[in-house]
């Protein structure tokens, strides 16, 4: 029932996979934290939703603890993904703003307690008002990424037989909202 209602929402959405996705697959680690914390993306400590402010291993791998049903959700876009920083940012909240709308409609069809994972760091505040020390003014739409949690994207990815590759000609975004059925 819910992978009807999930690929509806997707669909509207102009998402091109939705995929049912069992929530026990996404094991923090710490080699994934590490390549956080080697800061060669220029987010740690400078997102609310990326590490280390977004808390420790642990404290991710209880929250995914608490869901017992998901959808890995993957949208593409054409954009020279190498050159086109504006494209490629503008298109990160794009995919932000459907994972929400997934994730609002799955809430609305009775799945409980709905939480969308981004591509990338969360992007609806330049910069992110953690870097002035301020709160998140939009904590009801930020979302962490798959990533930013420690789970190994690009293994998901593989596992489940989907295309985990870079495309200089396109950019593809990977997340997922994990529930819990009613």
């Amino acid at each position: 029932m819910f992978m009807e209602l999930a690929t509806a929402l997707a669909r509207e959405q102009e998402i091109t996979v939705c995929r049912r996705l069992d929530p026990r697959l996404l094991k923090p680690e710490e080699r994934i934290r590490a390549l956080c914390q080697e800061d060669k993306c220029g987010n740690w400590r400078k997102h609310h939703l990326c590490p280390p402010l977004l808390g420790d291993l642990q404290q991710a791998q209880t929250r995914l603890a608490r869901y017992d049903g998901g959808v890995l959700l993957q949208w593409s876009r054409a954009l020279d993904a190498r050159n086109d920083r504006v494209g490629v940012e503008r298109s990160k909240v794009d995919f932000h703003r459907k994972v929400l709308a997934v994730e609002a409609g799955l809430a609305r069809g009775g799945y409980l307690d709905a939480w969308g994972l981004i591509g990338g760091s969360c992007g609806l505040c330049t910069p992110c008002t953690a870097v002035a020390g301020e709160p998140c003014p939009l904590p009801q739409q930020a979302r962490p990424s798959i990533e930013a949690l420690g789970v190994d994207l690009l293994t998901l990815l593989e596992r489940l037989g989907l295309d985990a590759a870079f495309h200089a000609d396109r950019i593809t975004w990977s997340g997922s909202v994990l529930f819990n059925r009613p």
